[in-house]
């Protein structure tokens, strides 16, 4: 079975859902925007002294308005987004419930136990991130990339086209490199805490064996020392995604520095108002935690491709006997219907028999 199975469908199935996701998820960026753009000018405004408390009213109920937009439409993102994934999830564990059941009575011989509980516990569990982590955040990303592009073109296309180098190297050059750096080291720590998770699971189901035989001791080191491994390369990752971060927050900062230049090159031409640097300035902070997630998000894929392998392998395993059972049952078929065609046969050669035996009772019918 295409291990995409367990991913693909679902986008089809929930599309609406995933449809209004997105849209929330852009919407409380450019609120939080939208906020930080207010309150810049209403600060700068406010420190011109107006002779009216009037000439930022509109400023003032703006910042209150998107305050509160940007936490309802937050909240409601979150709600509309983790309602879908856990809908998703409970259809992912009725469909391995429903490959596993048949197999119930030849699951030890097929699989190990720590396959099956790790497919459960954590597999199924780890597919969630897919949508909320992953494929939302990038989505939103590359849609207010564009929307930040276009929108800084209106004012000045060499600033736009700066502005997009930047935003490029936040959403495309920074996660490609973060995978290509991490990809088999992901990997490997997958593959070895799914390694850990059968060990632990096997030892547990033969605890009294490892009592029995005096070697509990060896065990607890050896797995202890795999522990330790998977825990140093974890370490590994770790440090990667503080260096990952501190890039990207030297990107954002260096935007931060040329919004200031340009807006203060516009200001001083005339083309802008003074008011309107510390709005351009501030907005860039928001519209940057749309786009640090991004290396994250897809450094993680190399963890989801693991557990959809395994998940595909057991959905394979399923399949495959379900054909055996279903060639068994055809041919059980066929005997069946066979058997049933002799029926009217023996039953006249029965007849006949009997008539027979009328006519010479001393013979006796065959078995």
């Amino acid at each position: 079975m295409n291990r995409q199975s367990w991913i693909r469908p679902y986008f089809r199935i929930y599309s609406g859902r995933f449809a209004l996701y997105l849209l929330l998820g852009t919407l409380t960026l450019l609120a939080a925007a939208m906020l930080m753009f207010t309150s810049g000018y209403l600060i700068s405004k406010s420190a011109l002294q107006p002779y009216n408390i009037l000439l930022v009213y509109v400023p003032i109920v703006g910042v209150r308005t998107f305050g509160i937009g940007r936490a309802v439409i937050h909240y409601v993102e979150r709600l509309v987004g983790h309602d879908t994934v856990l809908r998703i999830l409970a259809r992912m564990r009725v469909r391995l419930y429903r490959v596993l059941e048949p197999q119930a009575l030849f699951l030890r011989s097929r699989y190990r136990t720590g396959d099956i509980l790790g497919a459960l516990a954590d597999d199924i569990e780890q597919l969630q991130n897919v949508y909320i982590r992953t494929v939302f955040p990038s989505v939103v990303a590359l849609i207010l990339y564009a929307a930040v592009v276009v929108a800084m073109g209106v004012f000045d296309v060499t600033f736009a086209l700066l502005l997009a180098g930047y935003l490029f190297v936040l959403v495309f050059v920074l996660p490609y490199f973060s995978l290509w750096l991490t990809r088999r080291l992901n990997e490997e720590v997958k593959r070895e805490r799914n390694g850990l998770y059968q060990t632990l699971t096997d030892a547990v189901m033969g605890i009294g064996d490892w009592m029995i035989s005096g070697r509990s001791a060896e065990f607890l080191a050896a797995y202890e020392q795999d522990e330790a491994t998977v825990a140093r390369k974890d370490r590994r990752l770790r440090a990667w995604a503080r260096w990952r971060s501190l890039i990207g927050q030297l990107v954002v900062a260096l935007i931060a520095v040329s919004m200031v230049y340009w807006a203060g090159g516009q200001a001083l031409e005339g083309h802008m108002d003074v008011t309107l640097i510390a709005a351009f300035v501030l907005t860039v902070f928001p519209l940057a935690d749309a786009f640090l997630p991004v290396s994250e998000a897809v450094e993680r894929t190399p963890q989801y491709r693991v557990s959809l392998e395994r998940l595909a392998r057991i959905a394979g395993g399923g399949d495959a006997a379900a054909a055996g059972e279903g060639a068994a049952g055809e041919a059980g078929g066929r005997v069946l219907a066979a058997s049933q065609r002799t029926r009217p046969r023996q039953a006249q050669l029965r007849c006949a028999w009997t008539a027979y035996a009328s006519l010479t009772p001393s013979k006796t019918p065959p078995r």
